[in-house]
């Protein structure tokens, strides 16, 4: 990379008044010409948002698409899925990558990374939101047993990781997408817990946990949720059968960015294009997306089960450690195993199809809850991995 200019100029972020919202910029620096640099900047509204994003029609609930969303992303053949999963392994490369709002994707993965994008903003207020600043941010991510990772993805919030490095501001993407590539791995864990604007207010990270949506990986499945929101996919929630020896996990994420573009985010390079797959079809496939707009499952419709009730006598208490840039949190999670095979194996027994999504309820007395940790040397928050 080229180095800047002025190797000694320190950028700081200021924060500045804007009625409702909180405006943070860089502060203004002069270039050796004694002009003021570009400034960029961001508005956070009092409900944690980029500015525009709360009121421009978004739906913010978690929502499952467990049969309609792969016939609508061209992914309802066998070989369709098989191009997109083995584009997914190449691109997994501990790097997010941008789609810019109306740009022309160039292989299969962007395709997709738009189909997600256009299914989300859909009859949303244009208004609201500036498609030159908006965008889709996508990447990969592969599970395997005995990989190193413990076979799972670490607790976190998503939020533009460079700005938290530098400035310790948490923006939020809008809406935080997961497409599953194959049946098999964690589970993704979604919970009702929201992180404070500024990374420095470790107390506020803290609190009860009241609920949070389980969501079982399924070919083609894909699920959606407000992008402020803690997750991560704990091994010893999944099911045995989806952890069989030899299995691998597959999955294609996608943020939905509106009105602010993540800082160090960059198009998947040119010279890589050339070896994933071709977009609009899918090589030894006639599949191609069908446009018609799915309709996902609300979290409230699936069936629950509530730390209240240890009808089982197993409920453990599972504690997850996580944390970026030094500050680490414990996230604590009672959950009976048994109480959760009971609910997701019910139809099945009665010959209905599988549960693919659980709500949990955390009781009073019997919460989930993030705790802080001890705090250990800051490093580098990367990239999900």
């Amino acid at each position: 990379e080229e180095e800047e200019d002025d190797e000694d100029a320190e950028e700081t972020w200021e924060e500045e008044g804007c009625g409702d919202e909180k405006q943070f910029a860089p502060a203004a620096a002069d270039d050796d010409r004694g002009e003021a640099r570009n400034r960029e900047s961001v508005a956070i509204d009092v409900e944690g948002r980029v500015g525009g994003v709360s009121d421009c029609g978004l739906d913010f609930s978690f929502r499952s698409y467990p049969e309609s969303f792969d016939r609508y992303a061209g992914l309802s053949s066998p070989e369709a899925c098989d191009v997109i999963t083995e584009d997914c392994r190449k691109c997994f490369v501990g790097e997010s990558f941008w789609l810019a709002a109306g740009a022309e994707p160039r292989c299969a993965l962007e395709e997709l990374a738009r189909k997600v994008f256009e299914l989300h903003v859909a009859g949303i207020d244009g208004t609201k939101w500036d498609a030159t600043k908006s965008g889709a941010e996508w990447w990969t991510q592969v599970r395997h047993e005995n990989d190193g990772q413990k076979e799972a993805v670490s607790f976190h919030w998503d939020k533009d990781e460079d700005l938290v490095d530098d400035f310790g501001v948490n923006v939020h993407p809008a809406i935080s997408t997961v497409t599953y590539l194959t049946t098999s791995g964690a589970p993704t864990l979604v919970l009702d817990h929201v992180p404070p604007m500024m990374y420095e207010d470790v107390e506020q990270f803290g609190g009860a946990v009241g609920q949070g949506y389980l969501s079982f990986p399924k070919r083609g499945k894909h699920i959606a949720f407000d992008g402020r929101l803690l997750h991560g996919a704990p091994r010893e929630l999944a099911k045995p059968r989806h952890v069989e020896k030899g299995y691998e996990r597959v999955s294609f994420l996608v943020n939905i960015w509106l009105n602010y573009r993540p800082r160090a985010i960059e198009p998947f390079p040119q010279e890589e294009i050339g070896n994933l797959g071709l977009r609009g079809g899918f090589p030894g496939t006639s599949a191609r997306p069908t446009g018609d707009v799915p309709e996902g499952v609300g979290g409230d419709r699936y069936p629950s089960i509530s730390s209240r009730n240890d009808r089982f006598g197993d409920m453990r208490e599972f504690r997850y450690d996580f944390g970026e840039t030094g500050t680490e949190h414990t996230l604590v999670l009672p959950v009976s195993i048994k109480a959760l095979d009971s609910v997701t194996d019910a139809r099945e027994g009665k010959g209905g199809s599988p549960v693919d999504c659980v709500r949990l309820r955390f009781a009073r007395g019997a919460e989930a809850a993030v705790v802080e940790q001890e705090s250990k040397e800051p490093r580098r928050s990367g990239r999900r991995s």
